[in-house]
């Protein structure tokens, strides 16, 4: 146990750029994302009014950010098959957003979900 909590401690610590990456890399790998769920998606807002979906590469780091206004909200997994075909699709039709990987104290990277499945697509061709 203390060595997942050294490398969870360790992931959270990378900068938002990295944690990206981080996010790019563990996807396109295991074929899951997670994001929070509790009868209907956890979401934030943009400055322009827009909706913006939270994601993360796995489970434990979800469950870290089901705090204050996400209370009670569960990490929900999303196959990237599933993302590929339905969300993407429907967040660009919805002009709602992707935040990759915010944690508690830091934010995540904004992104739209054009741009997020290039960069999965991009990586996941390497496991090919």
């Amino acid at each position: 146990m203390a060595d997942i909590n050294k490398k969870i401690g360790n992931i959270l610590r990378m900068s938002e750029n990295e944690r990206y990456d981080y996010f790019i890399r563990k996807v396109a790998d295991f074929e899951v994302l997670w994001g929070l769920d509790d009868n209907g998606w956890a979401l934030l807002g943009d400055n322009e009014g827009r909706q913006v979906l939270p994601l993360w590469p796995e489970k434990e780091f979800a469950e870290l950010c089901a705090i204050d206004q996400w209370e009670g909200f569960k990490p929900k997994e999303i196959s990237l098959n599933d993302f590929f075909e339905k969300w993407i699709p429907g967040m660009t039709n919805d002009n709602t957003l992707v935040n990759i990987f915010l944690t508690p104290e830091e934010k995540g990277s904004v992104i739209s979900p054009k741009d997020l499945g290039v960069d999965l697509q991009n990586e996941a061709e390497q496991y090919e």
